[in-house]
């Protein structure tokens, strides 16, 4: 697999990662704008807008039609964080020019479609129309009440929210219920022409090939827009070591409690320097050889799961578990005792192994699919160097124990979130 850059305008580039793998090409659009609690939520609205109408497309059926017409291409679109940016991401999926009936250029007829979608907009009268902005309204208001229902994904947001209080990285990506609600029409129209005016843009093609003109389309798209101050996507504050560890901790009706912390971490960045730091998470707390697995969960019986993820480019790392209310403070103990092992370096070379191959055979799936890989690279656009998902396990395959204790050394403890019943009298 190799990959090309080119500039398309300023602060925009077209990236193509060559895979011949797939019979379909992808297509991404893909915008980083700063992540804020203000603006979090119409971005994530925007977004909808975006995807699912436009001027040529004004409803879903003829949006529908036109994706059958394209031999059932595929559309989608999400919002991700991204170190201290928000990652607007819309993109389309259909079938290589070879394997057309007359070998006419569907690829090309799919990128016109998302120029179509994010710079014609169904607007009027400079707002989007009410019908559209209240079934977009909906459906996000529908999605961030499901994540609030499903409490281990609600208590790692919560977790974040604690923990990164007064950062941008704290807001949620969609937003609130609250916010959503409130936001007008015109808004909306105003947050599409500062996205296109000032976010850094990455348009990005996965397949075996590029037609000719396409990048050269997509150029002429942006002759009418006034590109002004770039977002640096690259920008990122990393987590800061905690004074004293918050301890914040709520009572629900539920069944199960969540225990999840927070860690600062000395390392951050890129995967020029931050990989380390995956690494001793893993040990730590990823399969079934790490220390929380096999120690927290499966021989001391604390928790119904226990595992440990890192956010290298802000320099933090997670620990989610879930617990009988009356095991949370056990638990935390022995949480905190694996992850002194780590730093001694009390892990053996299976362990040590076991985490390099699991990483490594992680790293090789992305080239099963052609979303997965889409979204590594739009992921790693923030880092100063670009590198695929094979020459990261390679990277990674260097690293020594004594990077990894050291990485592990510089884990501290930030911010504990307790979901705990409402029933339990002892918590």
């Amino acid at each position: 697999m190799v990959y090309k850059t080119e500039n398309l305008a300023k602060g925009v580039n077209g990236l193509f990662i060559k895979n011949d793998r797939f019979n379909t090409t992808l297509i991404s659009f893909n915008f980083y704008t700063p992540l804020s609690s203000t603006s979090a939520g119409e971005n994530a609205l925007l977004t909808s807008l975006l995807s699912t109408c436009s001027n040529q497309y004004p409803d879903f059926a003829k949006l529908n039609y036109e994706l059958n017409r394209l031999y059932g291409a595929k559309l989608e679109a999400g919002v991700e964080k991204v170190g201290d940016c928000l990652l607007l991401r819309i993109a389309v999926s259909v079938i290589n020019d070879n394997f057309t009936l007359e070998h006419e250029s569907v690829i090309k007829a799919a990128s016109n479609l998302l120029v179509k979608l994010i710079f014609e907009p169904k607007v009027t009268g400079g707002e989007f129309a009410d019908e559209d902005l209240l079934r977009e309204k909906r459906k996000l208001t529908e999605h961030i009440r499901g994540e609030k229902s499903e409490k281990r994904l609600y208590a790692k947001n919560r977790l974040i929210e604690e923990m990164f209080k007064g950062d941008p990285y704290g807001a949620y990506k969609y937003g609130t219920e609250e916010q959503v609600n409130a936001l007008f029409a015109v808004e909306i129209y105003n947050a599409w022409k500062k996205l296109l005016q000032t976010a850094f843009i990455n348009i990005q093609i996965v397949g075996s090939a590029v037609p000719t003109g396409l990048f050269d389309d997509i150029k002429t798209a942006f002759d009418g827009i006034e590109r002004g101050e770039i977002t640096d996507p690259r920008l990122c504050k990393p987590a800061a070591e905690a004074e004293t560890v918050n301890t914040v901790c709520e009572k629900m009706d539920i069944a199960q409690g969540k225990l999840v912390m927070g860690f600062s971490s000395e390392i951050c960045g890129d995967d020029d320097t931050a990989l380390p730091l995956m690494l001793a998470t893993d040990i730590f707390g990823g399969g079934p050889y790490s220390k929380l697995f096999s120690n927290v969960r499966e021989k001391m019986s604390l928790c119904y799961y226990c595992s440990a993820a890192s956010v290298r480019k802000k320099g933090f790392v997670t620990v989610e578990s879930g617990v009988e209310a009356a095991n949370a403070e056990k638990a935390k103990k022995e949480i905190l005792n694996q992850l002194q092992s780590v730093k001694n370096g009390d892990f053996s070379d299976f362990e040590f192994n076991s985490s390099l191959k699991s990483i490594c055979d992680s790293l090789n799936t992305y080239n099963d699919s052609q979303t997965s890989l889409d979204l590594w690279y739009a992921l790693k656009a923030v880092n100063e160097n670009i590198y695929s998902p094979e020459e990261t396990a390679e990277k990674i395959s260097s690293i020594t124990r004594e990077q990894v204790i050291s990485a592990a050394k510089g884990i501290k403890l930030h911010t504990v979130y307790k979901l705990l019943p409402k029933e339990d009298k002892n918590a």
